[in-house]
């Protein structure tokens, strides 16, 4: 999601009325059906997925042929042995370090016998949903939540942001558990297979290519034209990543929306729009922090973050919703405005099939207890960082 900032030039200006017109269709299409069909633009993303890991995996090989060329396989003289050398070194050196990454979660692992109870709910909401896989859980100190893979078996790893967890009402937290597992049940073209592999593969590409701005702010005339060509280099894999963000953004935006749907139909539309609601509302989380550093008078900066949420002014909550209506997506927008999900989620009004009781969200809560002081010190230090330059 982009803020509403006026597009630089005519051309930026013209991609932006495009990417306007595509989300209004399709928020328009999950209004009316909750199932619709796509075009299928991510068919041509994946082959051109298949496309860059093969190039990827050729350049390999021909790393492979030319070194067994310089250790003297195939007969040949000792010119084209050195020249074979030369040319296979920083090849392979290259395909190795943009190579694909196993994919790796970061965050405190919490294990069921730390939080038995919250394994045990994320269980009954996965079996609601349709998920039966084990997931594991991560904790992290942000007003987020995420649903990765981690490792070569790709296991499914639930991230739970402690500063949002602490924020929600007890239903819209199955709304959210609810949203993050339906994202394995409904998929999502970036989250995993040929697309996300391609996509690693460029991103490693360009990290490999773009030169260091430390080393750069120093360089001398022919170390800078060195960074230029590198930068030049550097734009095939862009215009690919960029490429390929397009071509799947309405279906990782579609996904959302089924996600929500989904959520909906556990937790009942009315949790999962106050859950929507709710994060307009994340940067309060900054404030909390400060407020905890300077001034504190809660606990800890996550009870004072649902401290600002539950007492804040409707004035002040109609104003952010308003802001929030005005944002706009690109087309490589992973995520749809809120204001648009939220228009969706209230198109198809859903009774909950699991509750949470206001008793067991609290246990929940003691269960957690012993995380806080730890991520709140991360997330004040992250904050500080942030607001330091």
């Amino acid at each position: 999601m982009t803020p509403d900032l006026a597009p630089q030039g005519a051309l930026d200006r013209a991609w932006q009325r495009v990417a306007d017109r595509e989300a209004a269709r399709l928020r328009d299409l999950f209004a009316a059906h909750p199932a619709p069909i796509l075009p299928a633009r991510a068919a041509l993303a994946r082959i051109l997925a298949a496309l860059i890991l093969l190039g990827s995996a050729a350049l390999t090989l021909l790393g492979l042929w030319l070194l067994l060329r310089a250790l003297g396989l195939g007969g040949v003289s000792g010119g084209a042995r050195v020249t074979s050398g030369l040319g296979a070194a920083p090849l392979l050196l290259f395909t190795w370090v943009a190579r694909p990454r196993v994919p790796r979660v970061e965050g405190t692992p919490l294990p069921e016998a730390q939080a038995p109870q919250l394994h045990a709910l994320v269980r009954r909401v996965g079996e609601a949903v349709g998920v039966t896989r084990p997931v594991h859980m991560v904790l992290s100190p942000d007003a987020n939540a995420f649903m990765g893979l981690h490792g070569p078996r790709r296991t499914p790893v639930l991230g739970l942001g402690l500063a949002l967890w602490y924020g929600l009402r007890p239903q819209e937290r199955v709304a959210l558990i609810a949203h993050e597992l339906a994202h394995l049940k409904n998929g999502d073209p970036t989250r995993g297979g040929v697309v996300q592999a391609a996509l690693n593969v460029l991103h490693q590409t360009v990290s490999v290519l773009w030169p260091d701005p430390v080393m750069e702010a120093r360089a001398g005339l022919p170390e800078k034209l060195g960074n230029l060509i590198l930068k030049g280099a550097a734009l095939l894999p862009l215009g690919l990543i960029h490429l390929l963000l397009g071509l799947v953004g309405a279906d990782q935006q579609a996904a959302e929306y089924r996600a929500d749907l989904l959520a909906a139909q556990v937790a009942g539309s009315e949790a999962k729009a106050g859950l929507l609601d709710r994060l307009h509302m994340a940067h309060l989380l900054d404030s909390a922090l400060h407020k905890q550093r300077h001034q504190p008078q809660r606990p800890d900066a996550f009870a004072e973050f649902r401290h600002m949420l539950d007492t804040l002014p409707p004035a002040q909550w109609a104003q952010v919703r308003e802001e929030h209506a005005r944002l706009r997506v690109r087309l490589d927008g992973s995520h749809p405005p809120t204001a648009d999900r939220l228009r969706v989620v209230q198109a198809w009004p859903s009774e909950p099939l699991l509750t949470l009781s206001p008793e067991d969200a609290a246990r929940l809560d003691a269960e957690l207890q012993p995380f806080v002081a730890a991520l709140e010190a991360a997330a004040t230090e992250e904050y500080l960082y942030r607001t330091s330059g």
